[in-house]
């Protein structure tokens, strides 16, 4: 019997790949500008993907096609209703990466709050100022405000909470009084009360057309000048020609992201030349652990599809209805 075929359009841990390999015909295109991937896919019945965009174009060239799996938690790059329109289940990691991410956030927070990227790039340039001109900020006694209680948010607001000993305030409407009251965090029923009381603003949730430029420049106008702006997610998150703004003119403290509107920025960005901006290339949650695990997950969901299964993460579940 002829194995199907699985294409995985980018590179990721081989521990993934193993299991693939294991049951079907595996195409892997780990620097996928060398092979294009319309050029590979019309037999495949499942694709793996980390950013590459899968139109639906794409899908339509695929008629065996059966899964999308993505590595990862956001999906924007994947066209889903293309796919359900074609009873393509997209599934995702959602569980693989939400600590790395989390202490990725910390790390950021911690930069900002004590200025290590300032005083590192001073010191390799030959610059030994004055401590006084590094003084920073304690977390302990802060208060976090998390925009979206999902897995990386609620971990992210458990570990600023009883590691730092920081106060906590949420802004995520989706989730019920019920549910909220559980978490034990003081409760924004609007973003607008979240970003005045915050210290330090973090954004753990998806891009969509609800959230996209859910920061812009009227959002930003509501923040302390001594307050932070973290993001992970997506950088159409946020506004970036408001946060230049908003940082040159020292309306707040300074901000920090893992994640852009044009991947790579490119160095004219703006944003690149802040003293109070620090940023990094969409690596929150690359650690050796998240990528096994996000690898094995991703494999994992599409044995289950192809095998007649349901998956256990499908973002678009009514392809079963």
């Amino acid at each position: 019997m002829e194995r199907k075929r699985v294409i995985v359009t980018e590179y990721i841990d081989p521990a993934g790949l193993e299991i693939l390999a294991r049951y079907f015909d595996l195409v892997y295109l780990p620097d996928s500008k060398k092979v294009k991937l319309e050029n590979v896919i019309g037999e495949a019945s499942g694709i793996g993907v980390r950013l590459a965009p899968i139109t639906a174009e794409l899908m339509a060239a695929a008629p065996h096609l059966k899964v999308v799996a993505k590595h990862g938690v956001g999906y924007d790059n994947i066209d889903v209703a293309a796919a359900t329109s074609r009873r393509i289940v997209v599934v995702t990691t959602p569980k693989a990466n939400a600590v790395s991410v989390a202490e990725h956030i910390l790390s950021l927070m911690l930069c900002l709050a004590n200025r290590i990227c300032a005083a590192n790039a001073d010191l390799k340039a030959g610059r030994f100022k004055r401590r006084e001109d590094y003084v920073g900020v304690e977390l302990k006694g802060k208060t976090l405000g998390v925009v979206g209680l999902g897995r990386i948010g609620s971990e992210t607001a458990r570990k600023c909470k009883s590691g730092f000993g920081m106060n906590v305030v949420a802004y995520d409407p989706l989730l019920s009084a019920e549910t909220f009251e559980l978490t034990g965090y003081k409760r924004a029923d609007t973003l607008g009360p979240l970003l005045e009381e915050a210290d330090f603003v973090v954004l753990c949730v998806p891009l969509t057309s609800e959230t996209t430029n859910m920061i812009g420049a009227r959002e930003l106008t509501w923040m302390k000048p001594s307050a932070f702006l973290v993001n992970t997610s997506r950088g159409g998150l946020i506004d970036e020609a408001a946060l230049y703004t908003s940082l040159s003119e020292g309306r707040i403290a300074g901000a920090a992201m893992d994640a852009f509107v044009k991947e790579p920025p490119g160095s004219k960005n703006p944003l690149l030349t802040l003293d109070n901006f620090i940023a990094t290339p969409h690596v929150a949650g690359a650690t050796h652990e998240a990528m096994r695990r996000m690898a094995t997950d991703l494999a994992e969901e599409i044995v289950r599809v192809l095998s007649g299964e349901r998956p256990l993460y499908a973002v678009n579940p009514e392809v079963y209805e």
